[in-house]
């Protein structure tokens, strides 16, 4: 069974504001959104071997099936199924995109507590 987790830490009040806005408009209702910070590190390796609390706290991360999306590339492979930014999604391939995104979001975490 292919699983779809988008884990975000439950008390950064950014993240959840993110996952909850990514939730609602998820088309793909086969994604769970889930906080990391309800799952013990068990858990967190049975959704992906390479996941750990320290891990996940710095960063987003969806799982899809076997492979591991962190960061700017959680959002990338999600934006897909989003209602109405669906036609965006190919923009996110464009060369340099991935590094202004990952810029982007390496910014975010670090003023996240403030936002």
């Amino acid at each position: 069974m292919e699983q779809n987790v988008f884990l975000y830490d439950g008390d950064c009040g950014f993240c959840s504001g993110l996952a909850s806005e990514l939730s609602k408009l998820s088309l793909d209702k086969n994604v769970k959104f889930v906080s990391f910070r309800d799952l013990s590190p068990e858990d967190l390796k049975e959704i992906h071997p390479s996941l750990e609390p320290k891990l996940v706290a710095g960063n987003v991360q969806f799982v899809s099936g076997n492979i591991r999306y962190p960061g700017f590339f959680a959002v990338r492979k999600l934006s897909h199924s989003l209602k109405g930014w669906r036609w965006v999604s190919p923009l996110l391939y464009l060369p340099l995109v991935p590094i202004l995104g990952m810029f982007f979001m390496s910014l975010l975490k670090s003023i996240r507590s403030k936002v």
